[in-house]
Parts: C-alpha cells; sequence; structure tokens
C-alpha cells in the first residue's frame, strides 16, 4: 500500500515516516484520501490533537486511541494490528521521561514491520529530532500551502 499524500510525500508500505508540515498539508491529503477507509487506520494522539477536529467527517472507519503517557503509547504500539498508524506527536508526553524517546523510536520501527507508520507534528522539537535517526523516511515542510493571490484595484486595467 504506497499512498501518496502529498505530490512529494509518499507513504511505503511497512515503513516508519516521519512528516513534520503544518497541519493544513495533512488534513488536507487525509481529507482528499477518504478511500484510506477500505484500510484499518488507527489514529493515535496525545493529551490533545490539534488534527481531529480538521478531519472530514465522511472519514467514519477512523479508530481513536489516547496516550497520556510514554508507557501508554508503547502499549498501543504493540497492541496494534491496524495497516495504518497515524500517530500526532505530542512533546509533553517525554518531559519527564526524556531517556524514554529511543524506545518509543524502537516500538514505531517494529510496529513499522507490520503496518505502514506516520508521526506527524506540526513543528519540530529536540525529542522529534532524536526521532528521525530511527525512521525510515523523514519529511520537513516549512509552511502551508499559499492563498491565491487577490488582484488589486491597481492590477486591473481599464
Amino acid at each position: 500500500m504506497d499512498l501518496e499524500l502529498h505530490p512529494s510525500v509518499t507513504l511505503q508500505d511497512r515503513a516508519w515516516h516521519i512528516l513534520v508540515a503544518p497541519l493544513p498539508i495533512l488534513a488536507g491529503a487525509l481529507n482528499r484520501h477518504l478511500d484510506l477507509q477500505r484500510f484499518e487506520v488507527l489514529f493515535i494522539c496525545g493529551n490533545y490533537s490539534r488534527l481531529l477536529s480538521s478531519l472530514d467527517r465522511r472519514f467514519t472507519s477512523l479508530q481513536v486511541r489516547r496516550a497520556f503517557t510514554v508507557f501508554q503509547l508503547m502499549t498501543v504500539l504493540e497492541e496494534c494490528s491496524h495497516s495504518l498508524l497515524i500517530i500526532e506527536h505530542d512533546p509533553l508526553l517525554y518531559q519527564d521521561a526524556q531517556d524514554m524517546v529511543e524506545y518509543v523510536s524502537q516500538a514505531m520501527s517494529a510496529a513499522a514491520r507490520e503496518s505502514t507508520v506516520l508521526l506527524y507534528s506540526p513543528a519540530s522539537d529536540p525529542f522529534l529530532e532524536m526521532m528521525t535517526d530511527y525512521a525510515d523516511r523523514v519529511f520537513y515542510f516549512g509552511r502551508g500551502p499559499d492563498a491565491a493571490p487577490r488582484p488589486s484595484a491597481k492590477s486591473c486595467r481599464k
């Protein structure tokens, strides 16, 4: 299942991907791919999610799990049997457990042997930077798509 989320972002089957991009890029990509519902998709978020409220309401087969601690996240990863995992990175999980970043990275690598794993974050942080050493592919987008230019009154000729 190679999935093209964006013209420059293709998720390979059974690989661990990290996507650092503004929220509209991932939300728009998922909303354009409602055919993902044919797969078993698990969305994992931490203490809060920015992405869930941006998803299309027709995305009905998405299963959601929350992990309030690093240990809960690792348990969810170990128990997972879905074909696509979308994990919303929450740096607050690692504030008191900085030494667990490597173990979580290894758990995501292990989950990628059975599933396609996408770790999403709207911005980079030191914990995410440590995880990039273990990921199969990393995508960085500095800013989202530009809005269409609006013509000004001066540019319109009479």
